[in-house]
């Protein structure tokens, strides 16, 4: 009987998508963390996608949640995930990475809170992260402080829900600031990239 197969090679429904192109020209040998896994979408787009990738770390509690991060906030959730969606993201995620991956690649994923998960990454080790986990601005904020140290100079923090300004874009220009970083922060369909 023939296997199911899903297809991740240019998946440009993905939250990554976007950024693709820019992960593949920073060189080779990188080593890569995604902030909120979800679904293993992103992660998996990255992995099909980007074979300078030797190693990439993805983080998800995959606990309930509110989600509050919106263009127009209204103090308001925009949606809820539930015990049993995120229970249906886990093994979408990890069905995929035991199926769908052609084991070149290494990965390793933290099923933990992003703030403690952070303590597992020694400074100054990842080229790059994807950052699409936060809920609130407030979360915004914490998580960027917490792993903008994790980043090589000259490596990049790139992200998703560019279009959600106050929530994610300030709270990151502010801590662009408290790190002295004067590059320029780049968004297009709602993804945001800067050099570190």
């Amino acid at each position: 009987m023939p296997m199911i197969k899903f297809n991740f090679v240019r998946d440009v429904e993905s939250d990554v998508a976007p950024l693709i192109f820019a992960i593949n020209t920073m060189g080779d040998n990188l080593v890569g963390l995604e902030l909120g896994v979800c679904r293993g979408d992103s992660f998996l787009t990255i992995l099909h996608n980007c074979n300078n990738v030797k190693k990439l770390y993805g983080v998800d509690s995959w606990k309930p949640y509110y989600d509050y991060i919106k263009v127009n906030p209204d103090n308001h959730p925009a949606f809820f995930v539930n015990e049993q969606q995120n229970e249906l993201n886990k093994f979408l995620t990890f069905w995929n990475l035991k199926y769908e991956t052609d084991k070149s690649h290494d990965f390793e994923i933290f099923e933990e809170d992003t703030l403690t998960a952070v303590k597992r990454i020694a400074d100054s080790s990842l080229d790059f992260i994807f950052f699409d986990a936060m809920s609130t601005e407030k979360q915004t904020y914490a998580e960027a402080m917490a792993y903008y140290p994790k980043i090589k100079n000259g490596g990049w923090f790139l992200g998703h829900d560019a279009e959600c300004d106050l929530q994610v874009i300030k709270p990151i220009e502010r801590v662009k600031q408290r790190f002295n970083n004067s590059n320029e922060l780049v968004s297009y369909n709602n993804c945001f990239l800067f050099k570190v």
